[in-house]
């Protein structure tokens, strides 16, 4: 009697689903890559879903897009966590958010900004403010 193999719940199709692993980071030693050259760090988005290299500091007032949903106001609540990002290996920030709420985002994602004029402006013209 043949058996098939069991297959991964986690794949399906072919396509892996298994959860990005955020690992521990020192910041310290934690390369930026590409993203470390000036030219990265002194340029802006042009949108608010822009990935953006950007490095927080614990309690630094964020502007986190909750999947599916509105931008919030937040705060850097700890240190990052390493991972897979749409760019790479990135940094993921743990942020607190909408009174209860807390998630990992990552800037080179596109969906965690720093409160700046600039950023205040795109959410103003979005008409998220």
């Amino acid at each position: 009697m043949y058996t098939a193999p069991k297959k991964d719940p986690r794949s399906i199709m072919g396509t892996d689903r298994r959860p990005n692993p955020l690992r521990y980071v020192n910041l310290e030693e934690w390369d930026d890559g590409a993203y470390s050259d000036i030219s990265f760090q002194e340029s802006q988005p042009d949108t608010l879903d822009e990935p953006w290299p950007y490095r927080f500091q614990n309690g630094d007032t964020v502007w986190v897009h909750s999947t599916g949903y509105d931008w919030y106001q937040g705060k850097i609540s700890g240190q990052p966590k390493a991972a897979q990002t749409k760019m790479g290996d990135g940094l993921f920030w743990p942020v607190t958010y909408n009174r209860n709420k807390r998630r990992y985002a990552a800037p080179l994602n596109g969906e965690l900004k720093p409160d700046t004029p600039l950023i205040r402006k795109m959410l103003e013209d979005a008409g998220v403010l």
